[in-house]
């Protein structure tokens, strides 16, 4: 299976702005859906699609449109699952790589949190955090490849970035 990142459009089939039930539709493209929210203490819903070792997560703020779509790697390395950015599979290319090729791009990155960078203006953060053994980055011990990437229809950057 191929995921597609296109921030700040979405990750097709759920597009930025796309009404609730449409997203819930949408999400099923990726496996078995389930919604969550809101509750009293965080208005927020979140609808989970669970594919084969891995979860999409689309979050409504506002609980009537997406703002957000958070892509989780899969747990199996030998998983045929590809979450692509212009073609490169985000989750297989180192990130130090990954980072370099959005500074080549001329995006400006954000590595306040080396464990959680965001691609300023582009409305896409990455994670590396995780619980489970994998390949780490020998310069800073960190996981070798990211394991989570978030595309939003909010600009992360900030004005003292």
């Amino acid at each position: 299976m191929e995921i597609v990142l296109d921030p700040p459009h979405g990750v097709p089939p759920v597009r930025m702005g796309m009404a609730f039930e449409d997203a819930v539709e949408a999400a099923a493209a990726w496996g078995e859906v389930r919604v969550s929210g809101p509750f009293d203490h965080d208005p927020t819903v979140k609808i989970q699609s669970m594919g084969d070792g891995f979860d999409v997560l689309v979050i409504l703020k506002d609980q009537k449109m997406v703002n957000a779509v958070d892509v989780s790697c899969a747990e199996e390395e030998d998983s045929d699952l590809r979450v692509l950015y212009r073609g490169l599979d985000v989750f297989r290319t180192p990130a130090r790589q990954l980072l370099k090729m959005f500074a080549d791009e001329g995006y400006r990155i954000d590595e306040t949190n080396p464990e959680e960078p965001v691609v300023l203006d582009l409305t896409i953060a990455f994670s590396r955090w995780t619980s489970q053994e994998v390949p780490l980055d020998p310069e800073d011990g960190l996981p070798l490849y990211f394991t989570a990437a978030l595309v939003s229809n909010e600009n992360p950057a900030t004005d003292n970035a």
